[in-house]
């Protein structure tokens, strides 16, 4: 039973292969798109890309093949060749506005340049196109069949965004070690906090002005130095007013302490 079995699936795998081999040479379009469209959804999908893209040359975006095409950027998008998919749906988007696949279409459009973007510590240009993809798909379908997921990825192009920023402003604190123009990591920390009021990394971004504002003030020139550990205190007071328990509370204390007993050589 189990060889006839097994000679029944050799002849089904060799008469599909037959068939799919006939396909690419026929030029019989309809042909070719039934036998694409019957690879596409047993799963073949690199088959029927082939045949798929013989149909493309061919017809040039006629409207009569919009669900041939449709499943072509899907066969795509499946099998992980965003560069690709994006590019075509994009094209699919511009050529078949009336689709009746167009929500789907421009939600895998933003979804292709959302798989395509890098880590944060990398060039965000591809997150902020993805961003704008999402964006597109929102205005037009603000309460469509894949809002929800579109949100959840969007919050995470965003949250990628901010801590992309928060990052660079940091590395002005880090880098102040070397150049001791902390003046500059208090500017950018302040431009960040403008930026993002509401950001998760706001409680790092006071303590890192804080910290700022204290190594220039500790190390700086006698003339200047009152001034600017009272400025320190002010970093001191924001951070401590945003949470009182700040995580930075400790570090923070020993800072402060310093700042006082610096400042009293001015009250002599």
């Amino acid at each position: 039973m189990k060889k006839w079995s097994l000679i029944a699936l050799v002849a089904i795998a060799l008469t599909s292969c037959s068939t799919y081999q006939n396909a690419l040479k026929v030029e019989d379009i309809a042909y070719k798109n039934e036998v694409a469209d019957q690879l596409y959804n047993e799963g073949s999908y690199k088959k029927a890309i082939n045949l798929y893209e013989q149909i493309l040359e061919k017809e040039k975006w006629n409207q009569n093949f919009q669900s041939t095409y449709y499943n072509y950027g899907k066969a795509m998008y499946v099998t992980e060749k965003y560069e690709l998919s994006g590019a075509f749906f994009r094209a699919y988007n511009q050529n078949y506005v009336d689709s009746p696949f167009r929500e789907e279409t421009m939600f895998l459009e933003a979804m292709s340049e959302y798989h395509l973007t890098d880590v944060f510590s990398k060039d965000q240009q591809r997150t902020y196109h993805a961003i704008q993809k999402f964006d597109q798909y929102f205005a037009q379908f603000p309460q469509g069949e894949f809002r929800d997921e579109a949100i959840l990825k969007y919050q995470e192009l965003k949250g990628k965004i901010e801590k992309k920023a928060y990052e660079n402003a940091y590395l002005y604190n880090k880098i102040g070690e070397y150049t001791r123009d902390y003046n500059a990591a208090m500017v950018a920390l302040d431009n960040f906090m403008m930026d993002y009021p509401g950001s998760v990394y706001k409680e790092d971004a006071l303590f890192y002005k804080f910290d700022s504002a204290y190594k220039l003030a500790i190390n700086s020139v006698y003339s200047k130095m009152q001034e600017r550990l009272e400025k320190a205190i002010i970093a001191y007071d924001a951070l401590v007013a945003f949470n009182e328990n700040t995580k930075y509370k400790k570090d923070a204390d020993v800072m402060l302490a310093r700042i006082q007993k610096e400042l009293q050589q001015f009250s002599k």
